[in-house]
């Protein structure tokens, strides 16, 4: 079997293409989690892994294609052109060294301040590829050309399946038969290890836990070299303008659009809690905002009620806002106890959360 028929570049062509094609994926956000899990795992379980391995061993296996060889042939039996791997093995290790690779990948950009999303994992994931690639076409190169590793013919993969089953159906020697079931073996045991990692690929693609998107919404005052959250308003008149500026901050790794509702609440306390007797609207508004970026909303609040303790709310929705804004189906909720139209000392009390807040 000569050189040309084994292709000897296909198998680096078909991880570019399919590298490129994961980056694209990725970095135009491209949805369906089928379409994603189809073109990006590989470059997380498959590509950086297989690229590293033909950097290493460019060499083929032997003359005779590895999956075919006898029992007697191994890893460690030096054969004519044996320093390369037999091809179940090399799939096998591309699969371990490219989880290895990625994980490797995430703790440096994790140290470098620059997190563990999928764009610039993908993008070292990528590169990494690119580089071991070409190392690998110019080790290859350097080899006679019937020494080259490629992409074995798919009638030889086919034909060592297809050769195993037969034999174990046909009275042939008992070595035969071993071989054979060693063959069958060797092929469940590489679909099961790259079947149990590409499901660990797939969770780390289409999985994202729920504390890791979110959104911060909290109050802030505006200084000399920026906002601070501190140095609210101590006192309310009404009927007056007062300003007031609330920061919202995105994590939710997508662009988000907030609908703010801002209400003036009289309550009602007794010793088993607090229960509003009054609310008025002030004001609502909606903002965009981009993924890991802070809006800053300074709208004036002019209070249409006196009375001391009332409570300033500032609800915060993603998507449409119900009839009824309030802390039970809000998404963010920040609220600020103040004293309006009255001569008593002002309380402030902060907090922010959900629903459940």
């Amino acid at each position: 079997m000569n050189a040309s028929h084994r292709h000897w570049t296909l198998d680096l062509l078909l991880v570019v293409v399919g590298a490129v094609a994961a980056l694209a994926v990725i970095l135009l956000d491209v949805p369906g989690s089928v379409v994603r899990s189809l073109l990006v795992v590989p470059l997380i379980v498959l590509y950086p892994g297989y690229a590293l391995l033909a950097a290493i061993f460019p060499e083929r296996r032997s003359d005779v294609e590895s999956d075919r060889m006898g029992r007697e042939q191994t890893v460690t039996s030096p054969t004519p052109h044996t320093a390369g791997l037999f091809y179940s093995v090399r799939i096998i290790l591309a699969a371990t060294a490219s989880l290895a690779i990625t994980g490797a990948i995430g703790l440096v950009t994790n140290f470098l301040g620059m997190g563990f999303a999928a764009e610039v994992v993908g993008l070292g994931a990528f590169g990494v590829t690119m580089v071991l690639t070409g190392i690998a076409v110019v080790r290859r190169a350097l080899l006679p050309g019937e020494a080259r590793e490629g992409f074995p013919p798919l009638a030889v993969i086919f034909g060592s399946a297809a050769t195993a089953a037969g034999t174990l159906n046909s009275p042939l020697s008992r070595d035969s038969q071993g071989a054979s079931v060693s063959v069958l073996v060797n092929l469940l045991l590489v679909v099961s290890v790259v079947a149990f990692l590409s499901s660990v690929g797939f969770a780390m693609v289409e999985t994202h836990s729920p504390e890791s998107d979110f959104t911060e919404v909290y109050l802030v005052t505006e200084n000399g070299s920026g906002y601070e959250a501190s140095g609210y308003p101590q006192q309310l008149t009404q009927g007056e303008p007062t300003p007031v500026t609330l920061a919202v901050e995105n994590h939710e790794h997508e662009t988000a659009s907030y609908t703010v509702v801002t209400e003036l609440q009289r309550l009602d306390r007794t010793a088993n809690g607090s229960t509003v007797v009054e609310e008025r609207e002030l004001w609502r508004t909606e903002q965009t905002v981009e993924d890991n970026e802070t809006a800053y909303i300074q709208r004036d609040v002019t209070p249409t009620m006196s009375g001391d303790s009332l409570r300033l709310v500032f609800h915060v929705y993603k998507g449409a806002v119900p009839d009824d804004p309030d802390r039970s189906n809000a998404y963010r909720t920040v609220q600020l106890v103040v004293s309006v139209g009255g001569d008593g000392t002002q309380s402030v009390q902060i907090s922010s959360g959900g629903p459940g807040t």
